[in-house]
């Protein structure tokens, strides 16, 4: 007997990225224009919001000496996770935040986005694991339930992890979002720089058929590029919306089925596939 193909569970629901510049040395100021956007988000309809990769303070600190001991952290959850608990519930909306985390009693600390929720309040949290050397590496890629259904986030630079957002769909995320924060000076060949940032977020979305939804922090005097990328596969980028030259609000409404798993599908059609491609990366995982 022909097996029963699975009814269309449809989702609609509108995303949003906000493209935000945070000042160095200012974690209050920078984490109050972050809930000023979740209200803005929230009068506009927003149903799950993702602000950059590290929001709080930006990453200017960078270059400082022993930057580790005296960036501004906080435990994940902690303090500002409850700001952003009672946004959420006040706004009835999902909100994805980049944070520097630094864990009760340690020295280490993590590139670390946390999502919250209206009714869930702190749901968890995503360690970047392609990180800076500043940071520790992040060592689980965790999905998170919503309302509207799973969806998954990866940080900046693991968009060169093909493997990293297959998993997070193999796990049922129907959603990607990236906080993220890159940059290029003005006066160079913008269009060729971002050339290889832009075709890896879109072999992301497209290879696992799912939107992906980037919020970059950029500079006021560097070109910014967050947008909200369709699955597609033929064709040219198709982009929901895109940002230009200033800080802003990305909204963009999108729909799919819960049930339409591309990676799974393509799983059961090539199972022997999949074993002998986890055989050789559990071996080489082992080297």
């Amino acid at each position: 007997m022909a097996k029963r193909k699975k009814a269309a569970q449809q989702v609609e629901v509108r995303v949003g990225a906000v493209q935000m510049i945070s000042q160095l040395d200012d974690v209050p100021g920078n984490v109050d224009k972050a809930l000023s956007y979740c209200d803005r988000a929230a009068q506009k309809g927003v149903k799950i919001l993702c602000l950059p990769e590290c929001a709080s303070t930006g990453f200017e600190w960078l270059g400082r000496k022993n930057a580790a001991a005296t960036v501004y952290a906080e435990p994940v959850p902690g303090p500002m996770v409850r700001r952003f608990v009672d946004k959420a519930r006040e706004t009835d909306m999902y909100i994805i935040f980049g944070t520097v985390e630094r864990p009760r009693n340690s020295r280490r600390i993590y590139n670390t986005a946390f999502v919250v929720g209206p009714q869930e309040g702190y749901m968890g949290r995503f360690r970047k694991v392609l990180s800076e050397t500043v940071f520790a590496d992040g060592t689980d890629a965790p999905v998170f339930d919503t309302r509207y259904g799973k969806i998954g986030l990866f940080i900046c630079a693991d968009m060169r992890s093909p493997e990293l957002s297959r998993l997070l769909v193999l796990k049922g995320a129907r959603v990607l979002f990236q906080p993220t924060n890159y940059f290029y000076k003005d006066g160079v060949d913008i269009k060729r720089l971002y050339m290889g940032k832009n075709a890896a977020q879109r072999a992301r979305a497209m290879d696992n058929g799912v939107h992906l939804v980037i919020a970059n922090a950029g500079r006021p005097e560097y070109v910014n590029d967050s947008r909200i990328l369709v699955p597609n596969g033929q064709g040219p980028p198709q982009h929901l919306t895109r940002a230009t030259r200033k800080e802003q609000l990305l909204v963009a409404d999108i729909a799919y089925d819960l049930e339409d798993n591309r990676v799974a599908h393509a799983a059961s059609k090539s199972p022997w596939l999949f074993r002998e491609l986890g055989e050789a990366m559990v071996r080489a995982a082992k080297r």
